[in-house]
């Protein structure tokens, strides 16, 4: 592992450096090509062939443009050109099938680095000149054959040119391939992350109205017994203590719903982490929610119509909330005579509750119609695909009626 790290920081290296690393690679070559050709010569033990200081120096110039091949590649060209030239020149046969390795390392990069009309025309500036020069000097002066092994000779480095060119386009499309195969996974996973965050969001959006629906109805609550045992407190001490006993019960039950909700907040930043939670209440919890908004002061009747069946988790959840809800803006807004009713319908396409006040309180609008209470419990009810209609009532009060398919599941909505 430590290994394959180094080897990929080395490559990484390399790869932002092309000067560097060109330059290592024709040193690379000429010591391997020198120590070769010195090999070759001292077996064949020809005294007239030398090689020295002078031959060398010839090679490193022939391999030196290959220093330069990403970075300045026409600098390249004109090196290895200018190296055929002093073949001619000089007279040094040799020195221009040495520079055959340039010709094709050349001829690699640009189709391997540029598009290919620009490949292609380096290639032609590299390869026209050796033709000509393969054609009309060298292979007559010192050959001494017909043209036909002149034309063969041509034939065969334009091969060699063409395959190192063909080489070379399919390393660019392989490069480019990978390049949007890149791309696209890097896009893959910022949109996965994004999908994490507004995952986030929506739960922590989910947290913060299970958290108002607690807190909005237990405090309500307590708002108004209390208020109703500092009333009686001294005319009827029994009243107040039960009053207060409500008070009580109906904080710690707000407490504990808290600790709840938190807890499963918690748990869900700490790994392997277990709580002992109570279940989310459901439909079956609505009687004790009725009688504890009794216990606070505000008649309620409850009913229930048709053949009860089973609902799923997150519906009975929500119906329990908007019902919370609602009850909660009753007693706050309904005013002191006021009575609610609760209506639960398993009708047979579906299923419908109705929390309804007969109270002439303050107008609801400013804490409730524009709310987030209301917002809430649209959210809750589009979430499984069913609606909610809530405003005053024709012969006075207010009404909240939410209404869910039978079938009712979660709906792929956007935020």
């Amino acid at each position: 592992m430590h290994a394959a790290s180094v080897f990929t920081r080395l490559r990484r290296w390399f790869h932002d450096r092309p000067l560097p690393a060109d330059a290592l690679f024709a040193a690379a070559l000429f010591a391997t090509y020198a120590s070769t050709l010195a090999v070759v010569i001292d077996a064949a033990d020809a005294s007239e062939q030398q090689f020295g200081l002078h031959e060398i120096g010839m090679l490193a110039l022939s391999l030196a443009p290959i220093a330069f091949r990403r970075k300045w590649l026409w600098l390249a060209v004109a090196g290895t050109l200018a190296a055929l030239a002093g073949a001619i020149v000089f007279d040094q046969p040799w020195l221009a099938g040495d520079n055959g390795f340039t010709w094709l390392i050349l001829t690699y990069t640009a189709a391997a680095h540029r598009p290919l009309p620009r490949a292609l025309v380096i290639a032609g500036a590299v390869w026209i000149p050796v033709t000509l020069s393969v054609l009309l000097y060298f292979w007559p002066v010192y050959a001494g054959e017909t043209a036909t092994g002149g034309a063969i000779i041509t034939l065969l480095n334009l091969a060699m040119a063409a395959t190192a060119c063909f080489v070379g386009t399919v390393m660019r499309s392989r490069r480019r391939k990978f390049t949007e195969l890149s791309e696209r996974a890097r896009f893959a996973e910022e949109r996965q992350e994004a999908l994490a965050a507004q995952a986030v969001a929506d739960e922590q959006r989910r947290i913060a109205r299970e958290l108002h629906d607690v807190v909005a109805h237990h405090i309500s609550v307590i708002g108004v017994m209390s208020e109703g045992a500092k009333r009686v407190l001294r005319t009827d001490p029994e009243a107040a203590e039960d009053a207060l006993t409500t008070v009580n019960q109906t904080a710690r039950t707000a407490l504990r719903e808290m600790r709840d909700i938190l807890t499963v907040l918690r748990q869900g930043r700490d790994e392997g982490g277990s709580a002992d939670l109570e279940p989310q209440p459901t439909v079956d919890s609505l009687r004790a929610l009725v009688a504890q908004t009794k216990d606070a002061g505000l008649p309620v009747r409850y009913t229930v119509r048709g053949e009860e069946y089973p609902l799923p988790t997150g519906v009975s959840l929500a119906v329990y909330r908007i019902a919370q809800e609602a009850l909660t803006n009753t007693i706050k807004h309904a005013g002191p005579q006021a009575r609610a009713g609760v209506v639960v319908d398993y009708g047979d396409n579906e299923f419908r509750i109705s929390v309804g006040d007969s109270g002439h309180g303050a107008p609801v609008v400013s804490g409730f119609s524009g709310g987030h209470g209301l917002i809430g419990m649209r959210e809750r009810a589009t979430l499984y695909g069913g609606s909610l209609e809530a405003g005053p009532r024709p012969g006075g009060g207010y009404l909240v009626e939410a209404r869910f398919p039978k079938n009712a599941h979660l709906q792929g909505v956007t935020r």
